[in-house]
């Protein structure tokens, strides 16, 4: 059986679970473990689409996610939220945060058919508004009113949890809760995410983060990554200008055609942000994206950066930070603050993205996606998302990637930067759980 829809795809303490198991043991943390199918001025011009991101074909409406919120009823057997937490294979250090571990949310979802769906709620502060245990708490509401519903449309559903998790304040628990049930609808219809988004494509090309170390370090990373295939690195700046130059040189000298995103992640202001792109123009380097350079409510100087970079060096700036809701989103295209807005669902939530993905498209704004640091779990789901619907000139989905181990069976292929959606339903990645961590 396709443990996508089996009842309860478990583990607990190394017994596989039986038919029609579900949630309501103690509840242990998520740990990796090995195991079979793992993975490891014209600012309103729509942007051409970069290497390694092929140009987005225009989507087909194979299946219509809005088309099945409205006629697909949804009964909830049971719905569950866990710690997620997984060490990262060296610290992740960005302008604004350090890490050592992902300390995200696993929710499970299981549908009265006996069809599963998992999500995951990323957790990072400096983005998210919740912490694990907060996010853990309001994940676990939702579930418990999921689990109370009686079977209504799927549409119907996902306005309840947005009702119990509203706003920025609980994205990433909505956001996670969200992916749970729609993969679970998505695995009872038996149908790939990317076939439920409009069915653009079923693969997504990723570039690759280094983050804020030293230029040697750097220079060993982007090597490595050279040699995996990847073309597009995003380098994290913004804590130090200096410093930050140098690591862009020693990274030319092993990566020499390589593609940069540059991502201050709001740590310059906007003059230092413009003095980059004039020190790297004399290095004749030129960043194919410059992401939130300055703090996420520097507006005036957002859009100070976006004119110098667009007029004088042809440089596209998103808005990353600086777009967490709808009103963000208009706010950036109505005055003209960005050429691109990166969609993180752990910001946004599934619906809310959603949104966004349509009124930028509408004003011809570019578009990015992204995520914290996440599982395939989450990434698995984005990744489906982006694929589905073809919009997206910049894809950064590498997190996993980074990641020490992997608790994710099944779900997509990597190869290198390519991202293959062979599942034949939903997002294809679930989880194990080991009753260890409660003992």
């Amino acid at each position: 059986m396709d443990p996508s829809l089996s009842s309860s795809p478990l583990r607990l303490s190394a017994t596989p679970a039986g038919p029609g198991a579900t949630l309501t043991t103690p509840k242990p943390t998520l740990v990796a473990a090995a195991g079979p199918g793992r993975q490891p001025t014209t600012t309103t011009t729509c942007l051409r689409a970069i290497s390694p991101s092929p140009s987005p074909p225009t989507p087909v409406e194979s299946f219509g996610f809005d088309a099945l919120k409205e006629t697909f009823s949804v009964d909830v057997a049971a719905a569950d939220a866990r710690p997620l937490d997984v060490p990262l294979a060296a610290p992740f250090t960005i302008a604004s945060s350090r890490l050592v571990a992902v300390s995200n949310v696993a929710v499970r979802v299981e549908l009265r058919s006996g069809a599963v769906g998992w999500g995951e709620a990323p957790v990072l502060p400096s983005v998210t508004a919740e912490d694990q245990p907060a996010a853990l708490d309001a994940a676990g509401r939702a579930c418990a009113a999921l689990e109370d519903a009686s079977a209504a449309p799927l549409g119907a559903l996902l306005q309840d949890v947005a009702s119990v998790l509203p706003g920025h304040a609980f994205a990433s628990a909505r956001a996670g809760v969200e992916m749970a049930l729609i993969d679970a609808v998505a695995n009872s219809i038996r149908i790939p995410l990317w076939r439920l988004f409009g069915g653009a494509s079923d693969s997504v090309t990723t570039d690759i983060t280094i983050p804020i170390v030293t230029p040697n370090e750097a220079a060993q990373l982007a090597a490595k990554y050279r040699g995996q295939g990847f073309q597009t690195l995003k380098l994290k700046v913004g804590k130090n200008l200096n410093s930050d130059i140098e690591v862009l040189k020693a990274i030319r000298l092993v990566h020499p055609d390589c593609s940069f995103i540059l991502d201050a992640n709001e740590g310059y202001t906007a003059n230092q942000a413009i003095e980059v792109l004039d020190r790297l123009n004399e290095m004749g380097v030129t960043p194919v994206l410059f992401e939130q350079p300055v703090h996420r409510d520097d507006w005036d100087g957002l859009r100070d950066v976006s004119s110098v970079a667009m007029e004088k060096y042809k440089v596209a700036v998103a808005a990353d930070e600086s777009c967490r809701s709808l009103l963000d989103a208009q706010k950036i295209i109505q005055g003209n603050l960005a050429h691109v807005i990166n969609i993180k669902l752990a910001k946004l939530g599934i619906l809310g993205a959603l949104e966004i993905i349509d009124a930028a498209r509408k004003a011809n704004i570019s578009l990015m996606i992204g995520g914290m640091v996440e599982t395939r779990i989450a990434m698995g789901f984005a990744g489906h998302l982006a694929a589905g619907l073809g919009c997206f000139s910049f894809v950064d989905l590498d997190t996993p990637l980074l990641l020490s181990e992997d608790p994710v069976y099944g779900g997509y292929e990597a190869f290198g930067p390519l991202y293959k959606f062979t599942n034949a339903r939903g997002h294809g990645g679930f989880l194990h759980l080991d009753n260890d961590a409660s003992k």
